[in-house]
């Protein structure tokens, strides 16, 4: 198995003992020809033996040579029995045309293992995916009836105002937060996870999430009648790293959705560049107008083909998911500009290390506005934390000696 780099976005954290980042390299269950090879549908294996077949016609009638031969019709013939390995003998190829009799044989070689293996492993496949599948969702909702406990226990900690135990009860919620988190990312990265059958365990899973940022908004907008440092790193991590989840899962859906075959792809591209509105006929030539009413036939052709398989934006479930994830984006807005706004021990820390040394003689002036730029903080809320250091005696600071 080949090791290649994790497709997520970058998960912040602010505090290293609570939060566990996940694996820099995930491990590939296949390779990038067999990736190749599993995309392609039987529409795209049929067109490719065409082309291939119409290719080798082409070449050995204006490059080769086949005994025997009358013309075009009979390269296509001779290329047909080739590709298919049949081989007659009632033509023969000359010269050039033995070089693309040879590719001509291994295309048909690999047509028909990679047709036939389909066919064999189809009903194969379907059984497990279903198996797949239906592990996937009872793992997952494990996941959310076990989060949902623990938040439930975090808001019950904290309004009880027991320090010990919210901590530990943040640190066990950010643990089986990872440990969810790193198997929703791998199999919706190896296994398509987010294209088959899953739809309704990944929402209950996300509004989990939601709540537990929303317990994180709770925690870090109280945190002045509940001062505690380590609470609120982890809060504020745990909040960061939630609302990074949901914006990845969110791209994983969408390159579900975006996952066509070859044909598809082709046809959706071609649509995407051809006008999709009427075109008025009294502004252009008489040419120019023709050819502008084909394309947008054809467009409007294309439209109907792809019509049930082209990626939707306006797709429930992605609604559902941008839904959710503008909230926990606004959310932890609040959380950051909360953290600015409001002192905690944090931000004491912070102001406590950028105070210069020795008595208020030797700060000089305009000492907080200088902090404020520096920790991008107003110059009231700077002020606010050196009187409360001064308060709590601990400024002016002195060289130790």
């Amino acid at each position: 198995m080949k090791k290649m780099p994790l497709q997520t976005e970058h998960l912040i954290s602010d505090d290293d003992e609570s939060s566990v980042n996940p694996p820099d390299v995930k491990y590939e269950l296949s390779s990038t020809i067999g990736k190749l090879i599993q995309k392609a549908t039987y529409i795209d294996l049929i067109i490719g033996a065409i082309i291939a077949i119409l290719l080798a016609s082409t070449l050995i009638t204006l490059f080769g040579k086949l005994n025997n031969s009358d013309g075009f019709i009979d390269s296509i013939y001779y290329s047909f029995v080739t590709f298919t390995t049949l081989g007659y003998g009632d033509l023969t190829p000359v010269g050039f045309a033995r070089f693309i009799s040879v590719l001509l044989t291994l295309s048909g070689l690999l047509f028909t293992s990679l047709l036939i293996g389909k066919f064999a492993s189809e009903r194969q496949q379907a059984m497990l995916l279903l198996i797949h599948t239906s592990d996937c969702q009872r793992r997952i909702d494990a996941f959310c009836i076990e989060l949902y406990k623990l938040n439930d226990e975090l808001i019950s900690a904290f309004s009880a105002q027991n320090v010990p135990l919210t901590q530990s009860t943040l640190k066990t919620i950010t643990s089986r937060f990872e440990a969810s988190s790193n198997y929703i990312i791998f199999h919706a990265n190896q296994s398509d996870l987010t294209g088959f059958g899953n739809d309704s365990v990944l929402m209950k899973f996300y509004h989990v999430l939601n709540l537990i940022q929303e317990s994180c908004h709770t925690i870090q907008t109280h945190k002045q009648s509940f001062p505690d440092e380590l609470i609120f790193n982890r809060s504020l991590a745990l909040a960061k790293r939630s609302c990074s989840l949901i914006s990845i899962m969110y791209k994983l859906h969408v390159r579900s959705m975006k996952s066509y075959g070859y044909t598809d792809a082709l046809l959706i591209k071609v649509k995407n560049k051809l006008p999709s509105k009427e075109v008025n006929p009294r502004s252009l030539s008489s040419l120019v107008t023709v050819y502008n009413l084909v394309r947008l036939f054809i467009y409007n052709k294309l439209e109907n083909i792809t019509a049930t398989k082209e990626y939707n934006d306006n797709d429930s479930l992605l609604v559902g998911i941008r839904k959710i994830k503008r909230l926990m984006q606004e959310r932890l807005s609040e959380i950051i500009v909360s953290h600015k706004t409001i002192i905690n021990p944090k931000l004491l820390n912070e102001v406590y290390d950028l105070m210069p040394e020795g008595n208020k003689t030797n700060w000089g002036k305009g000492i907080h506005r200088s902090i404020a730029a520096n920790l991008t903080i107003s110059n009231r809320l700077a002020q606010s934390a050196i009187d409360t250091l001064i308060a709590q005696k601990k400024l002016p600071r002195y060289p130790r000696r």
